[in-house]
Parts: C-alpha cells; structure tokens; sequence
C-alpha cells in the first residue's frame, strides 16, 4: 500500500477525530459517487445506442468516412460501458473490507476507491472519444 494513501487514511482518521465509522462513512460516500458517475455514463451510452437505432442507416448511406466514425463511435461507448459495468459497478461491499484496526479499513477501502476511480477514468475517456466519432458522423450526414 502506498505511503500517500496510508497518510491519507490517517488524515480521514484525524479529519473525525478518531470517529471510525465517520470515516468509513467518508471513504463510502466516495464510492457512491464513483458508482453513480458510472451509472450516469452507462445510460448516457443507452440513449446512443438507442439513437443509432433511428438514425444509424441514415448516417452510414452518407458516407464511408460517416459509416466508420459511426460504427468506432459506437464500439467505443459500448466499450466504455463495459470498463464502467466490470470495472466501476461491479458489486463488493465495502463492510467486506473491515478490519479491526481502522487504520486498515480505510486503506483497503482507498484502494478500492481508487481502483474504480481509475476505471471510471477509462470509462469516461472512452466515451467521450466515441461520442466525438459519434457526432462527427452526424456532422457529415447534416453537411450532405
């Protein structure tokens, strides 16, 4: 475990004044948001997916540029989806990870958050490169 995270749970420890359920409770809080930032992304890529549905054979008529900025847009979302489903919303709960030294929970649980932090960081790169290709296809179908 890293010597930064490790002075990081100390401080969340300080930061409740030895509280350890405040600080689990910190640690938590932060999960969630990673997990619902996940979510958000996981339906952004549906309504894409979704959209390709009625617009799809419109936007790969109009060229083959448009065809495959489209289909890698696409690959790419759903790839992203993917990254955010295993790699963010994957279930393992965090009282799994307790400890009776608090000093250890709040490290196990800072490495999980960090772990889905840096795959929801992929998940979002991912998507945004896809939506990009995405819309540059629509772009090319509204300039024919």
């Amino acid at each position: 475990m890293s010597s930064s995270r490790r002075r990081e749970a100390e401080h969340i420890l300080k930061l409740c004044l030895g509280d350890h359920l405040r600080a689990y409770q910190i640690v938590e809080r932060q999960l969630s948001r990673a997990i619902l930032r996940a979510m958000v992304l996981v339906s952004l890529s549906g309504v894409v997916v979704a959209a390709t549905g009625f617009s799809g054979r419109a936007v790969a008529q109009t060229s083959p540029v448009a065809r495959f900025c489209m289909a890698a847009g696409l690959l790419a979302i759903v790839v992203a989806s993917l990254v955010a489903v295993a790699g963010v919303l994957r279930l393992r709960w965090l009282s799994q990870e307790i400890d009776d030294e608090p000093v250890v929970t709040l490290l196990r649980g800072l490495e999980v958050r960090d772990r889905k932090t840096r795959n929801l960081r992929w998940a979002v790169g991912l998507f945004l490169f896809g939506f990009a290709l995405y819309c540059i296809s629509i772009y090319l179908l509204l300039l024919s």
